[in-house]
C-alpha cells in the first residue's frame, strides 16, 4: 500500500482493485481472442473437410437416389405386370368357356371389330371425354396433368372425384383402393413388349401375330385408357371383383363422382376389351350420369349423341 500512501487507505484499495480488474479483463480479452481464432480455424477446417467428403460421396449419393427411383419404378411395374397376368388368365378362362359352349366364332379372340373412328372427336372434345381404344390413339402431344392420389398417379381433373369417392365408400363400410392409375406410354411400351415376348414363347408365331395376341391383354402404347390418366383399376384386379360389395357399390355410386364402368361383357365387340369389372373411367359428373342412364358404352354414347 506504500505506492498509494498519499491516498486514503480506502481510496488506495479501491484504485488498486480497479487496476487489477482492468489487467484481468485485458488478459481475459486476449484469451478470448485466441480461443475465437482457434474456433474459427476449426470451423474453416471442418467446412473444408466436409466439402471434400461430400464431393467424394456425391457419386455414391446419386447412385443411391437413382437406385431408390429405379426401385420405385420397378415396384410399380411389377404391380402392373401382376395385374396383367390376372387379366391374361381372365382372357384364357373366357376363351375356354366360349369353346366349351360351342362358340365357333370364338368371339373372345375377335373382340373389338367396330370401335369407330374418334380422331376428329378427340381433337375437339373436353379432356375427360377423350375416346381411346385399340383403334383410336391418344391425340398427338397429349400429356395429362398428373397428381398423386393415395400413392397412385391420376389425371388432376379426376383427383377430387376419385378421392371423395373412396372416402365416401369407406363411410359406407366399403374399402376401395387403387391398383393402377396413370401409366406413361413408356411403361405401356415395356408392358406391351413384355407380353409380345410372352406370346412368342408359347408358340412359333410371327411378330405380327404375337403383337395381335398381346394386344388382347395389354393395350398398344397410346391406346390404353391408363395412358390418359383418367382410368382406375380397383382392388387388385381380381377376376371375382364383380361378386364383391365393392363392385356393387361402384356400380350404384361411381357416376355421382364422375366415373363410369368402362368394360362390360356385353360391350366387348365395341370396346375391344374383355370384361373388366375393376376398371372405371372418369368422364365428369354430368357426362357420367348421362352415359350410365343411356345403357351404352362410351364409344356408342359419343357416336350416337355427340359426334
Amino acid at each position: 500500500m506504500q505506492k498509494y500512501k498519499h491516498l486514503a487507505e480506502k481510496d488506495a484499495k479501491r484504485l488498486k482493485f480497479f487496476r487489477k480488474s482492468r489487467k484481468v479483463a485485458k488478459n481475459g480479452m486476449k484469451r478470448s481472442l485466441i480461443i475465437c481464432g482457434l474456433l474459427l480455424l476449426l470451423g474453416v477446417g471442418a467446412i473444408a473437410f466436409y466439402k471434400v467428403l461430400d464431393n467424394g460421396d456425391s457419386s455414391r449419393t446419386n447412385a443411391i437416389c437413382d437406385a431408390s427411383s429405379d426401385k420405385k419404378e420397378k415396384n410399380y411395374e411389377e404391380t402392373e405386370l401382376n395385374a396383367l397376368d390376372r387379366k391374361e388368365l381372365d382372357r384364357e378362362s373366357e376363351k375356354n368357356e366360349s369353346i366349351k359352349a360351342g362358340d365357333s366364332d370364338n368371339k373372345t379372340e375377335n373382340v373389338g371389330t367396330a370401335c369407330g373412328d374418334f380422331a376428329d372427336w378427340n381433337k375437339k372434345c373436353s379432356v375427360e371425354m377423350i375416346v381411346v381404344n385399340k383403334d383410336n390413339f391418344l391425340p398427338s402431344g397429349y400429356q395429362p396433368k398428373i397428381k398423386s392420389c393415395r400413392g397412385k398417379e391420376i389425371a388432376e381433373v379426376a383427383f377430387d372425384g376419385l378421392n371423395t369417392m373412396i372416402e365416401d365408400a369407406k363411410k359406407d363400410g366399403v374399402k376401395l383402393w387403387i391398383s393402377s392409375g396413370y401409366r406413361s406410354t413408356e411403361l405401356q411400351t415395356k408392358l406391351f413388349n413384355r407380353q409380345v415376348e410372352k406370346e412368342k414363347s408359347k408358340a412359333v408365331i410371327s411378330q405380327e401375330e404375337a403383337e395381335k395376341r398381346a394386344a388382347m391383354v395389354v393395350a398398344r402404347p397410346g391406346t390404353s385408357e391408363h395412358n390418359t390418366g383418367l382410368a382406375v383399376d380397383f382392388n387388385g384386379v381380381e377376376d371375382n371383383f364383380y361378386t364383391t360389395k365393392e363392385y356393387d357399390w361402384l356400380v350404384k355410386n361411381a357416376h355421382k363422382y364422375g366415373f363410369i364402368e368402362r368394360y362390360q361383357k356385353k360391350w366387348k365387340n365395341v370396346t375391344g376389351v374383355i370384361y373388366e369389372p375393376w376398371h372405371f373411367r372418369y368422364v365428369g359428373k354430368e357426362n357420367a350420369e348421362k352415359i350410365r342412364n343411356s345403357g351404352l358404352c362410351l364409344e356408342k354414347y359419343v357416336e350416337n349423341n355427340l359426334k
